[in-house]
């Protein structure tokens, strides 16, 4: 006895269905490039490096000066020694971001460093 087309075709839909909702469940490895457990700045004016938890946010105001020039900092990891090189967001101004130690081309590595990675670049808990 034959199926009837549209069953064959429900079973198969709820089939995928299934595949992608367990795939759904599990966490993404690349998730982990994103979250972090604080938010870094750099003062532009003074060089202060300030670190907050990450439900804090700071504004452009710099803690330490009093100048709008305080800027958000983004990480980017090495593929080979795994050294997070801190920059600002918008810096475009030293050209290509390569690895602080070994001097690696960071394209595409940008992550959102941890407060440890934050501490090791020198900077201090903020308000």
């Amino acid at each position: 006895m034959r199926r009837p087309r549209f069953t064959s075709i429900l079973l198969a839909l709820v089939a995928v269905a299934a595949v992608f909702l367990a795939a759904g469940c599990k966490k993404e490895g690349g998730s982990a490039a994103i979250e972090s457990d604080a938010n870094g700045y750099l003062c532009l004016h003074c060089g202060a490096k300030i670190y907050t938890d990450s439900s804090m946010f700071l504004g452009a105001k710099c803690p330490k000066c009093h100048e709008d020039t305080l800027r958000a900092v983004v990480g980017y990891l090495c593929p080979k020694d795994h050294h997070v090189t801190i920059r600002t967001r918008t810096d475009d101004t030293k050209g290509p971001v390569v690895c602080d130690l070994c001097g690696t081309p960071l394209v595409g590595n940008m992550v959102e460093p941890h407060a440890a990675d934050l501490v090791a670049w020198g900077a201090g808990k903020g308000p």
